[in-house]
């Protein structure tokens, strides 16, 4: 493997998008992990869609709605498909202070 991605053009490509070491972190002191942890976790056990059979929590449906509101669509060309569409979150943060510290 050391050969691979040291001595040939392609294992050297590759070797450069390998994040060498993970990033770990305390999604409680990282606002912005938190809030990555808790929209997967949401995700995780309350949305599905048809190809998803497992049950979901019924629990989390309104958090599912609120989730789903920051999905967004992408097309992209991925290999011989130009329409391949992906999926994922978004959303702004204006304001971090509680809502009792912010103007209005």
């Amino acid at each position: 493997m050391d050969r691979y991605f040291k001595r040939t053009t392609k294992g050297r490509q590759q070797a450069g998008q390998i994040i060498p070491e993970p990033f770990f972190v305390h999604s409680d002191l990282t606002t912005g992990v938190q809030i990555a942890d808790l929209i997967a976790y949401v995700v995780s056990w309350g949305f599905r869609t048809g190809e998803m059979t497992e049950p979901k929590r019924d629990e989390l449906d309104n958090l599912v709605d609120q989730v789903c509101r920051l999905r967004y669509r992408a097309i992209r060309e991925v290999g011989d498909n130009p329409n391949f569409v992906i999926w994922s979150f978004t959303g702004v943060i204006t304001d971090l202070r509680p809502e009792d510290m912010q103007d209005g």
